[in-house]
């Protein structure tokens, strides 16, 4: 009798072929009914083989997400002394640090950690630890709490520098500690001592949260400190081109700055300035509360300069009035300009210019591109690039502006684009401005101002008030046996301290990838250790030290490694990959590299986990059961898919490697809410979501999709009149395709006094906030841009971007069976 199979998902061939109901490799079904023939399935006939028996697949029993966002876990980081597997990075937990830092801060793509180098290669599972330093916490997780140990500082290794956690062990009646992470014995401060128990345990190591909390936050010393901290310094830079004042991307931008002036917190401390550009920039000069602002125009843009004793940055408080009339006035000045050119890359070294003496943000609006002055861009074509030609549009074409970058970095300044384009502006020249300095990206190509008012709105709104820090440096330390080999993420290195990244800017939505390797052998059984220590200035002038640590227990059996394995890490991992690969490549290589990194992780777990199963199954390991699903997603998405506009590819490239696991795999994998079906339930929390595949799509039915990122309305066309008429406005569905537009086609929702649009418009504020993003949302309509986007994101189904996920797996279950036989 063969053994039983190991435990895990099995998909294809969950369950051994019925009697005349073999399979090649799929999921099995039930046997069809009397009289039916099941329909064949050639795609899952490895290469070479001779035909087989038909089969079936049955899609309900391939694995899919099946996480409710609705479900309330609370997760504790360690129970009864040992680390916990964290839950679905998506999904909602409150966090209990029970001494190891939760998941929203750091997450490993392994939970239990190989003894050895050669076991982490015979996994073929990456090992990395993503790191989110900053990350929003739940309202009701265990808060970070603040350590001020006075004129002491942080109590670290004298050898290894690492701070104090709750692992270093304390000796000789509390006199001497051990430290966890180089096994060297401390002497302990007088001013930190305290007696041992009988427990061996120090008796205020309840008092203490660094000795008995993952997470901690130490105020900092002077010696933490070059120089005073920082003061919040935001510089505006708006584009009054003919193009931004005609898509009303100016008023759009100055409306928005007017509004989130009134939310910037610490007013009286935090400095603003602004300026605008077409072929030349234009510095306002505030001279005081009831003094109106001095227009400085800088007409050389090829050798900036920021005017010398000109008041360019002032602080809000006093000057918020002179400020929001100036930006009312600013779109009426230029409103019948005939000037199209831009000088966007010659006015963001301009900004630099004005904050680097203190340091800041500067926050760049650009509507199109930048073709005069300093760091003018070329149109770059890619018609006619086919997956074998390399996509060198994806890489910068100006060197200066990483140059720029470096040097904005080193003054600790951080730059911010927001693109309120109709078309091409070159977002991969312009990410090296933001990716090395911390900044961020936002996209809102093709810009529409009356719909996209209110996400520019709140995306900068967020921007501002969301938990960040400035001047921040961030180390990541393992402990004996394991080392950082490299980071991705965005950040910026000093040649002169490689074990170091800088960070003029880091904030909620940010996260670093930190990939370790193995330098000498660990003990099975024992735990090992990652340190992640970020040293920052808070937006009210205190300098502090965050630290996370991460205990995992270490194994000498490859069948733990897979069952500890972390989906959402692998994903990260795998996203940054792809990021990181596909400019300057090919993509036929990137594809290839995609699906061979799976194979080889799949191939991995059956041959050392499941070799006594049949050939014909597919066996996935149940922490990495949707894998293939998320990868299909990626080779679908807009980094790898035909026909990706270069902007699309760059954005995609430039989002994954900065954002947290947490808000990459809903990008990847839809939320698809049946809005029908709620409105007929009671109202609680947000039900499962649907596959999303066009099958779930009942007729008559409404449907929002949401990735955190866009957000989709649909409506079917039998939807019932009145169903239509009180969510859209309009009498039936034929009317709805014949109703006026907005510019661009666009239909918008606007709130109606009646329940249905009440409770879409309250679902909308629910999801908005789950995902802290606004998103874009768009109503599909018959043989628009939305419904095209709408069908392009159910990720399972066949499409012009790829194959069915059914197809994919039977793909990835040939190509192992192929590894196998060979």
């Amino acid at each position: 009798m063969p053994p039983p199979p190991p435990q895990g998902a099995m998909a294809p061939g969950l369950m051994p072929p019925n009697p005349g109901f073999a399979a090649a490799g799929g999921v099995m079904g039930p046997p069809p009914p009397p009289g039916m023939v099941p329909p064949p399935n050639r795609a899952m006939v490895p290469p070479g083989a001779p035909p087989g028996p038909q089969s079936r697949i049955d899609p309900s029993q391939i694995p899919r997400p099946g996480a409710a966002p609705g479900e309330l876990v609370i997760f504790e980081t360690r129970e009864q002394g040992q680390h916990v597997a964290p839950p679905p990075a998506a999904s909602r937990f409150i966090v209990r640090d029970r001494g190891s830092a939760g998941p929203r801060h750091m997450r490993s793509t392994i939970n239990l950690v190989p003894f050895s180098s050669d076991l982490l290669n015979n996994s073929q599972v990456p090992f990395s630890v993503a790191v989110a330093p900053m990350a929003l916490p739940d309202p009701e997780d265990d808060p970070i709490q603040v350590v001020d140990l006075g004129e002491l500082g942080p109590v670290r290794c004298t050898r290894c520098k690492a701070y104090m956690n709750p692992y270093m062990r304390f000796m000789s009646s509390g006199k001497t500690f051990t430290c966890n992470f180089c096994s060297h014995t401390n002497q302990t401060p007088d001013a930190y001592f305290c007696h041992l128990g009988p427990d061996g345990l120090r008796r205020d190591i309840d008092e203490r949260p660094e000795l008995c909390c993952g997470s901690v936050e130490f105020v900092a010393t002077p010696e933490y400190c070059i120089r005073p901290p920082m003061m919040p310094t935001h510089f505006f830079l708006i584009d009054v081109s003919q193009t931004a004042i005609a898509t009303g991307a100016t008023a759009t931008a100055c409306s928005c700055i007017s509004l989130v002036l009134d939310d910037i917190p610490q007013q009286e401390r935090t400095l603003i300035g602004l300026a605008t550009f077409d072929s030349s920039v234009h510095y306002y000069a505030m001279r005081g509360p009831g003094k109106q602002p001095q227009m400085l125009v800088m007409c050389d843009v090829m050798d900036v300069f920021a005017p010398e004793g000109a008041p360019l940055l002032v602080p809000v408080g006093p000057n918020k009035a002179e400020l929001q009339e100036l930006l009312k006035l600013i779109p009426d000045m230029f409103a019948q300009t005939r000037i199209n050119e831009s000088c966007a890359g010659a006015a963001i070294e301009a900004a630099i210019n004005v904050v680097k003496p203190i340091g800041g943000k500067v926050k760049a609006f650009i509507t199109c591109l930048p073709n005069f002055g300093l760091h003018a861009l070329k149109q770059r074509d890619s018609v006619g690039v086919g997956e074998k030609d390399k996509l060198t549009f994806l890489q910068s074409q100006d060197n200066t502006c990483k140059t720029l970058a470096m040097v904005a970095a080193d003054l600790q300044v951080s730059i911010d684009i927001a693109f309120l384009a109709q078309g091409y502006v070159d977002v991969a020249t312009f990410s090296d401005l933001a990716s090395s300095t911390g900044g961020s990206l936002y996209q809102y190509t093709p810009f529409n101002a009356a719909m996209d008012h209110d996400l520019v709105l709140n995306d900068l709104k967020w921007n501002l008030l969301r938990p960040q820090g400035m001047e921040a440096v961030m180390r990541v330390r393992c402990s004996a046996g394991l080392d950082v080999k490299s980071y991705s993420g965005h950040f910026f290195r000093m040649p002169s301290n490689p074990t170091d990244v800088y960070l003029p800017a880091i904030d909620a939505d940010k996260a670093l990838l930190a990939n370790i390797v193995h330098t000498e052998k660990l003990q099975p059984g024992t735990e090992c250790f990652v340190q992640a220590a970020l040293l920052y200035s808070t937006p009210d002038g205190a300098r502090r030290v965050r630290v996370h640590t991460l205990a995992l227990p270490v194994t000498d059996n490859v069948a733990n490694v897979f069952k500890g394995a972390d989906l959402d890490a692998y994903m990260c991992y795998l996203s940054r990959r792809v990021a990181s690969t596909l400019p300057g490549a090919t993509l036929a290589a990137t594809r290839d590299m995609v699906t061979s990194t799976i194979v080889n992780t799949l191939l991995a777990y059956r041959k050392y986990c499941a070799s006594n199963s049949s050939s014909v199954q597919l066996i996935l390991p149940e922490a990495l059961k949707l894998l293939p699903l998320f990868t299909l997603a990626i080779l679908k998405g807009p980094a790898l898919k035909d026909g990706a506009k270069p902007d699309d590819r760059s954005m995609w490239c430039a989002s994954m490697m900065s954002l947290p696991a947490a808000r990459i795999t809903p990008m990847l994998y839809p939320r698809l809410l049946p809005v029908h079906q709620m409105l007929a339930n009671e109202p609680g929390a947000l039900p499962d979501g649907l596959v999303c595949s066009a099958e779930s799509l009942e007729a008559g039915g409404v449907y929002l999709l949401e990735n955190g990122h866009d957000a989709y309305l649909y409506v079917d066309k039998m939807a019932p009149p009145e169903l239509v008429q009180d969510l859209l406005g309009v009498k039936s569905y034929e009317e709805l395709g014949r109703a006026a537009t907005l510019p661009g086609g666009l239909f918008p929702l606007i709130p109606l006094d009646n329940p249905t649009s009440a409770f879409v418009q309250d679902l909308l504020t629910k999801l908005r906030i789950h995902r802290s993003s606004f998103m874009r949302l768009r109503v599909a309509r018959k043989g628009d841009a939305a419904e095209v986007g709408f069908f392009n994101s159910l990720v399972e189904d066949k499409s012009t971007s790829g194959p069915s996920y059914v197809d994919y797996l039977c793909h990835v279950h040939r190509l192992i069976q192929n590894r196998m036989a060979s």
